[in-house]
């Protein structure tokens, strides 16, 4: 009779026990899921083109403007709205985070990289808080705005045979950017690269791509060629 008790006092503390884990994980989950705050997200009309950054959802992460980051999350970066949209299983819901309320994000690329975008103001033309991916991280940053526009095109039918005259459209724009002195717009190219540097600069900076057998023809080259010539000390024109 004594070991039946002793049996059932065992099992009564081990159930408590799981009880309590399980209770303390609760509290953890919740708050995280709470924590993002946002809108339902609207369909985009359907055009020729792409709309998103990715063709399909991708694991990342995200870090509020108060340090705290969540991870694992399922992705997708609107490119033609500028808008971060999160996948929430638990009610297949998809919600568009409010961008003010974000440091940024970050996900695995394709080619195994990280990307890392920045939420941050923009104070130029068309003001307001963008996503920019970080190309460079350094004293002068190398920014990209992936954006993307509905622009009017020739008539053509969609999928469905839908006469339509609406396509989307990439407008990937980079600047330059400074925290003490904002922004200045760049195109991946090597003439406006070399533009971006004082006339004492360009040819010093000219040979040392060349040493580096370094030629600007598209966006990876250009990150390249920047971060060689940074580590020479060399300084961006604003």
């Amino acid at each position: 009779m004594t070991n039946k008790i002793l049996h059932w006092i065992l099992l009564l503390w081990a159930v408590n026990c799981a009880c309590s884990a399980f209770a303390q994980e609760i509290p953890d989950k919740n708050w995280s899921l709470e924590k993002i705050k946002g809108t339902r997200f609207l369909p985009n009309p359907s055009y020729d083109g792409f709309p998103f950054l990715t063709d399909t959802w991708v694991l990342g992460k995200i870090e509020f403007k108060d340090g705290v980051v969540i991870d694992s999350l399922s992705l997708r970066f609107s490119s033609f709205k500028d808008e971060l949209v999160y996948y929430n299983s638990a009610n297949a819901s998809q919600i568009v985070i409010d961008k003010i309320s974000l440091n940024g994000f970050s996900f695995t690329g394709t080619n195994g990289k990280t990307r890392i975008f920045r939420q941050q103001y923009y104070d130029n033309f068309g003001k307001g808080d963008r996503y920019f991916e970080l190309l460079s991280d350094g004293e002068t940053d190398l920014l990209a705005y992936r954006k993307v526009n509905l622009n009017t095109s020739t008539v053509y039918k969609d999928q469905q045979g839908k006469l339509k005259d609406m396509v989307y459209d990439q407008d990937y724009q980079y600047y330059f950017y400074s925290p003490g002195k904002g922004y200045t717009s760049v195109r991946m190219n090597q003439y406006s690269f070399m533009s971006k540097f004082d006339k004492a600069s360009q040819k010093p900076i000219k040979k040392t791509l060349r040493k580096h057998r370094i030629r600007i023809d598209n966006e990876e080259s250009f990150v390249l060629a920047w971060q060689t010539i940074e580590k020479e000390g060399y300084q961006v024109v604003f």
